[in-house]
């Protein structure tokens, strides 16, 4: 009955065929049991995957890091209205302190802890563009911080394809990415 599920999956009918399936940002084994296997068997059977953006390339990730600051010289303090800073502080600080109630005894078994996973996750929050520390804030529950340390699912499968050797990219450039988000003016943030 799983083969049969509706899926993400789109065929593009050619010879060889190729596929599109559209992927969510959440640990991999929130959704894995889910994808049909229509799914896996097109991902298994694909000799090159493209990705969004290329996850497992050490450039991609410090343009991603690099694009969420300010211009130099500039704050979070400094673009952020008085009151909404302190609550943003505020609520930072709570999850500072909740943090190691929040991990799990797996996460502490691999050396795992909670001032290092906060540093990782809100480090330099302070510097950051205000559209990146809404969706840094997003991502700083319980349940998120449980699932800390499991690949996303579009970093799972870019490191499976490259366990199967298969051939990889990426269809976007971080610029892509980033430009329209720092675009957004206060108001839409």
């Amino acid at each position: 009955q799983q083969g049969e599920l509706n899926s993400f999956l789109w065929t593009i009918r050619r010879d060889p065929p190729a596929y599109l399936f559209g992927t969510i940002h959440v640990p991999y084994t929130r959704v894995w049991d889910f994808i049909p296997d229509n799914s896996k068997a097109a991902f298994h059977a694909s000799s090159s995957v493209y990705f969004e953006l290329d996850l497992t390339d050490p450039y991609t990730i410090s343009g991603l890091a690099s694009c969420q600051m300010l211009p130099h010289g500039e704050n979070l303090q400094d673009v952020l209205p008085r009151e909404l800073y302190r609550r943003l502080k505020r609520h930072l600080d709570y999850i500072k302190l909740m943090l190691p109630h929040w991990m799990t005894p797996d996460q502490r078994g691999k050396g795992l802890y909670a001032d290092y996973l906060f540093n990782a996750i809100a480090g330099n929050w302070e510097r950051k563009r205000p559209v990146w520390v809404m969706l840094m804030v997003n991502s700083l529950t319980e349940t998120d911080i449980r699932s800390r340390g499991v690949p996303v699912l579009d970093l799972y499968l870019a490191q499976e394809a490259e366990r199967m050797k298969k051939r990889t990219g990426a269809v976007e450039r971080v610029e892509e990415q980033c430009h329209p988000l720092n675009g957004l003016n206060f108001s839409q943030v």
